[in-house]
């Protein structure tokens, strides 16, 4: 991603893995520290898809109320809601 990132002469959107996780030595990763890793990384967007549809969900399911909780939500907030884009698949 560096590379690419180093290269290209357009905005670069990465997607895939974008959400909370553990790894194998059982250490939480949060969705805005998988972002932190792909912004760092050179990317100026981030995509997100299956946390979309939970995100959507949960707003829903909280009379059409955000939570903050939610991975678009938090990575907005921290980058700004240009740096998110939803990609539907």
């Amino acid at each position: 991603l560096r590379a690419a990132a180093a290269q290209v002469f357009v905005p670069l959107t990465v997607g895939g893995g974008i959400r909370a996780y553990v790894d194998k030595s059982g250490k939480t990763y949060s969705a805005v520290e998988v972002a932190d890793a792909y912004f760092r990384a050179g990317a100026d967007k981030i995509s997100i898809g299956s946390d979309a549809v939970e995100a959507a969900q949960s707003f829903f399911a909280n009379g059409k109320q955000l939570t903050g909780e939610t991975s678009i939500e938090t990575i907005s907030k921290k980058y700004g809601r240009q740096a998110v884009v939803v990609s539907v698949d």
